[in-house]
């Protein structure tokens, strides 16, 4: 049984998925009859992650209950709930308490992206890494973050639209999961932070390591309408392959 952490955010309103999904929050969206959580947890567990730690706030009571342990899941789950709207990076830095181990892997609770998780884990530790971000090429940077990186995968920049895309007309752009060092976010200020304009910038500036690996497998974001269809038949095909 892999003995891997995983901290994921779940506590987003879902604003974009609300026409679709009302009444549940987006990681609780349904996928095929069983919410998106069901088929996350199925994935990380095929890739060595023992135990999760969810960031929860909007409608927490309702993933509690649903997750509960994550026995069934074969997976140990603890909850870290936000006194208020803290953002990604704050979420994160409140949940510190609950985080006991060096390295985790932290996503978010409404994508999948198929990576080697094990594989990141390794790479991190070779590195020792502050952060690891996985990578995956997209030929738009709508709705997304570029990251530039150079010969050795260091991160060079993140977020900055002037990032120009690689002769083959695609960007490399955050995938949405990271390996990270625990001891980072201990001189995180507490409350609200943002992770993508606020946490990763400020370790680029500081000269942290900050490094890439690129994914280049299956990837959805369910919190657009229009993939969360896509997703209905994607994910499930997707999960079911890993085991086949």
């Amino acid at each position: 049984m892999g003995d891997e952490l995983a901290v994921i955010l779940a506590g987003g309103l879902g604003t974009r998925l609300r026409r679709v999904v009302s009444d549940c929050p987006k990681s609780l969206a349904p996928i095929d009859g069983k919410p998106f959580l069901y088929w996350l947890f199925l994935f990380l567990r095929q890739k060595g992650i023992g135990q999760c730690v969810l960031l929860l706030g909007y409608k927490s009571e309702q993933i509690i209950e649903y997750c509960q342990n994550g026995e069934k899941w074969g997976l140990s789950i603890e909850y870290s709930l936000e006194p208020k709207p803290l953002d990604k990076g704050g979420a994160l830095r409140y949940a510190l308490p609950l985080i006991q181990k060096e390295r985790f892997l932290f996503l978010n609770g409404d994508t999948l992206l198929d990576v080697n998780i094990e594989q990141m884990f390794h790479q991190s530790r070779k590195l020792d890494s502050d952060v690891l971000i996985a990578l995956r090429k997209w030929p738009s940077i709508e709705r997304t973050d570029p990251v530039e990186v150079d010969k050795q995968n260091r991160v060079l920049r993140f977020g900055n639209p002037s990032i120009k895309a690689g002769c083959d007309g695609h960007w490399l752009v955050n995938g949405g999961m990271y390996i990270v060092k625990r001891s980072i976010l201990e001189p995180l200020p507490e409350g609200r932070l943002s992770w993508e304009k606020n946490v990763l910038p400020s370790l680029l500036n500081d000269g942290k390591d900050v490094y890439a690996f690129e994914a280049k497998g299956y990837f959805i974001d369910i919190g657009v309408p229009e993939d969360y269809e896509k997703s209905q038949m994607e994910i499930p095909q997707f999960i079911n392959s890993l085991s086949s």
